[in-house]
């Protein structure tokens, strides 16, 4: 039911109550009618099944079934490997999905409340559970209000909905039914909402809604029916692993096949052929990859953002569209004066060069009349002005620190102007007076809404004397409000009057004849970073989203001053949306940069029509409303100052508040998939050049270049250090001058496919030959063997430092910029000369010990694949630079 649109008597009689409440047993029947004031309790995932969860992942069914053949083979060492890799895939992801679904319960917590109501005539104090719809419960300055109600009195009565509605403005409340029924939640100014939180005056309340019922409540339904989608990278690793499976199977099968009826010994072939298998899995991704993301997410941290979710981390640098909200987001979060505009002068305050003498004088006056006439306070007055803690609504405040800022000092203004009687500010006349004794006599004191005040003045102040308000400077007045209007601007008009000497009252000074100073503009000023983020997201390729439950024209002005608009059409209001349908939304979506007066309905639809054009969003958000909005984007992003149901539903909460820091997070997504990426590239590059030099061989009629155990060996080698030391690398400069990699654009797209086959082909093309050369002119197998095993093992080390950076030439990187990789690379050298020089692990490896020329063969094999890698990512750089982003 629409109570809103009610008057209070036909709110009452619907609900079948009256002003002196339910009776007991009324109470107690509805209690059992519509249940307790919560929200129903979320069992959620038992540990076990989270755990279970883990091993879904095709990836680590693929490293189990790489183990399980391992140990079959008696190779305990690889079998451990793998198995350690799975663990710690495994505990990661309980860790952090164990963690991650508390929105609900946060929810629940909002509402553990008590409430003052009057039942059988009587005010008593009952827990907010126990709220009923018709009860009549009374609320006072500094309630958390616990259930959704019609007004019925109030007195001077404000609300701050941030933790609803996203704006941080008190809502004056009024009782006035409204007769637009599709007016949104945000509008509805003689309603309160569960969550919300009483900032001044006082009220009694029917109560209309409970538990699941109320706004909040269906939020939490909104979460609760909203689903998780794997993240981009979880997708893109199933799709890999699938494939990788695929792939191994066949070349298991052509190695085998292959030796069979080539004459080849059964058992042999068959180790052989397993043996590559096992290393063209690998089982050093997983590790690397959570290694990654771990790191990544502590580089995000160390710029603000905290990252709840691991696979989110990544997430990050694929964002195509970033929705955000505009307070406290793009805006600093609080009110500010910004224009004081008089007769004479039009004065920017925080550009104000004007130092003459009649703008100062009218800048100064209209501060003192804004000081005086204002009911804001300081708790702290003894502190330093920046630690002040001011209270009073966000108008006043910005009033207050604006003539204290022009060396006005509140307290000496009281002893020189002492009030006498005030009329606070009311909805119903829009305005507030305040009478003073000055030392030239009564002074009469106004600030208000400019419609209202100007119809009180007869007069206007002239350089500093009252001359006559004449209609053409009415006109002239009303055209420079358009004008602050249309800036987005909250406008407030001043004014004033001398008082007879004997008047006691603000009714017995009377409120004609006013004497017109000028307006004042206020607003939320931009973050001085915003406009330049914004900028550099175009330049990523990245769509920003002001997404606001503010007015359409605020909403306006903001969005043309930090370039996100530039026609009326950019903009779309909440009821235009409830008139489209999803299909005409997923049409519209991309010519949309500016929402205003929306639901969290709203939200959720705008989400899901970017997703439904295949994008990936991030959704920025602090209050209540904005959680199945966040729950449903790829990377949901609360803010610090948030409620605890947005950072608990979020990915990632940033921590100062600022989309500053969202961008950074994405800089750094970037960077953690292309060192994915990377790492990918580097493991199997070596698997695949040992396939093509164990067929090769095949072919030529020669006895295998490599035993099951060399391969085994590499494997390790490979996997352990050099692919963590990958983990390692910083990112590079110039990510963000690229477009997002899109949704579907696998880890292994055609760039990294051709230097995999680059490095394959070359690598197993050098090493056959080197193969060829020392079994045919020396006739022995071990010999040519070793130099082909130890060739792969070494020139994969090389590889690191070519494929390191896909941006700059390897001549461009300084190689002490990452040190493990330096370090990875001396350990993996050592671990290649161990099975070459120590006598037991030459049994167990099957090699034997070689000379100064077949090391300089192996190194001159490493420096061409090195120098041929150089040159295919010299085209690619080239190519690179004419797509991206101007």
């Amino acid at each position: 039911m629409q109570y809103f649109t009610l008057g209070v008597d036909n709110s009452l009689e619907l609900l079948q109550t009256n002003h002196t409440g339910l009776s007991s047993n009324q109470a107690t029947q509805r209690l059992q009618k519509y249940g307790p004031n919560r929200l129903p309790a979320d069992p959620g995932k038992s540990w076990i099944i989270v755990l279970v969860d883990q091993f879904r992942s095709p990836l680590i069914a693929v490293l189990l079934m790489a183990a399980s053949v391992s140990l079959l083979l008696n190779e305990r060492v690889d079998a451990f490997v793998i198995v350690m890799a799975v663990c710690i895939q495994v505990v990661v992801g309980l860790v952090q999905e164990y963690k991650a679904q508390n929105a609900l319960a946060a929810l629940k917590r909002v509402i553990s409340l008590h409430a003052q109501v009057q039942r059988d005539d009587k005010r008593f104090t009952i827990p907010a559970a126990d709220l009923v719809p018709g009860d009549i419960l009374y609320l006072q300055a500094g309630d958390k209000i616990p259930a959704d109600g019609r007004l019925l009195t109030i007195s001077d009565l404000e609300v701050n909905e941030a933790a609803l509605t996203g704006e941080s403005e008190p809502v004056l409340k009024q009782l006035a039914s409204i007769t637009n029924d599709t007016t949104p939640v945000a509008d509805q100014s003689n309603m309160v909402f569960t969550g919300t939180v009483v900032t001044k005056g006082q009220a009694t309340v029917v109560v209309t809604a409970t538990g699941i019922t109320t706004e909040i409540g269906k939020i939490a339904q909104l979460i609760h029916e909203t689903v998780e989608e794997p993240t981009p990278l979880q997708q893109q690793l199933s799709k890999f692993a699938r494939r990788m499976t695929v792939v191994v199977v066949m070349l298991a099968v052509l190695i085998f096949g292959f030796g069979y009826f080539t004459g080849g010994n059964v058992v042999a072939m068959f180790t052989v052929a397993v043996a590559v298998s096992v290393s063209a899995i690998p089982e050093g991704l997983a590790v690397a990859v959570t290694v990654i993301l771990a790191i990544g997410m502590q580089r995000v941290l160390k710029r603000q953002a905290l990252v709840r979710k691991l696979v989110a981390a990544e997430t990050l640098g694929s964002v195509d569209v970033i929705c955000t909200d505009k307070t406290g987001t793009l805006t600093e979060g609080h009110m500010q004066v910004t224009d004081f505009l008089t007769w004479d002068n039009a004065i920017d305050v925080n550009n104000h060069t004007d130092h003459s003498t009649a703008a100062a004088k009218e800048l100064l006056f209209a501060l003192r009349l804004s000081l005086l006439c204002n009911d804001a306070q300081v708790t702290n007055p003894d502190d330093a002005m920046q630690d002040w803690v001011i209270s009073g609504n966000l108008t006043e405040r910005a009033l207050f620190v604006a003539a204290s800022q022009a060396g006005l000092h509140y307290s000496q203004l009281q002893k020189e102007a002492p009030r006498i009687d005030t009329l606070p500010f009311d909805s119903a006349i829009k305005y507030m007076a305040t009478l003073h004794r000055e030392a030239h006599g009564r002074m009469l004191y106004v600030k208000g809404a400019p419609e209202i005040i100007s119809q009180h003045c007869t007069k206007i102040l002239i350089s500093a004397k009252p001359e006559q308000f004449t209609a053409d400077m009415r006109n002239r007045f009303e055209h420079k409000f358009t004008t602050l209007s249309e800036r987005g601007l909250r406008i407030m008009a001043l004014a004033y009057k001398p008082a007879v000497n004997d008047a006691r009252t603000v009714e017995a000074a009377g409120l004609d004849n006013l004497i017109f100073v000028g307006y004042v503009g206020i607003k939320d000023p931009l973050r001085p970073e915003a406009k330049r983020t914004i900028a550099l997201c175009r330049q990523a390729g990245i769509a920003t989203v002001m997404i606001t439950g503010d007015h359409k024209l605020t909403a306006q002005a903001i969005a043309r001053e930090l370039g996100l608009m530039s026609t009326a059409e950019q903009v779309l209001e909440g009821f235009e949306l409830d008139q489209m349908s999803q299909a005409d939304l997923d049409r519209r979506v991309h010519a949309i940069t500016v929402y205003a007066r929306v639901t969290p309905q709203h939200k959720l639809r705008i989400v899901k029509a970017w997703q439904a054009n295949g994008k990936i969003v991030a959704m920025t958000g602090d209050g209540i409303n904005d959680s199945p909005a966040i729950k449903a984007a790829d990377i949901g992003v609360a803010l610090g100052s948030g409620t605890d149901v947005a950072k608990e539903t979020a990915d990632m909460v940033i921590l100062d508040d600022n989309f500053d820091t969202i961008v950074a997070a994405v800089e750094e997504g970037r960077g953690m998939f292309d060192n994915i990426r990377k790492t990918v590239l580097y493991l199997i590059s070596d698997s695949f050049s040992e396939v093509i030099i164990i067929i090769g061989a095949m072919l030529l009629g020669l006895p295998a270049p490599l035993m099951a155990t060399q391969i085994l060996w590499v494997n390790l080698v490979n996997d352990s250090f050099p692919s963590l030391a990958m983990t390692q690398e910083p990112k590079e400069p110039g990510s963000m001058r690229e477009r997002p990699r899109g949704k579907h654009t696998a880890i292994l797209d055609n760039e990294v496919k051709l230097l995999i086959a680059a490095v394959s082909i070359l690598s197993g093309a050098l090493n056959l030959t080197a193969y060829y050369f020392f079994y045919t002119t020396t006739g022995n197998a071990a010999l040519a063997q070793t130099i082909t095993f130890v060739s792969i093992g070494v020139d994969s080390l090389f590889l690191m430092f070519s494929i390191r950076s896909m941006r700059q030439m390897i001549y461009h990187k300084n190689p002490l910029s990452n040190i493990w990789l330096v370090l990875s690379f001396i350990g993996g050298i050592s671990l290649m000369l161990l099975p070459v020089y120590v006598p037991l692990l030459q049994n167990y490896i099957h090699t034997v010990a070689l000379d100064w020329f077949a090391w300089v063969v192996i190194i001159i094999i490493s420096l061409i694949q090195l120098v041929a890698i150089e040159a295919i990512k010299f085209v690619f750089i080239h190519r690179n630079k004419d797509e991206q982003l101007a």
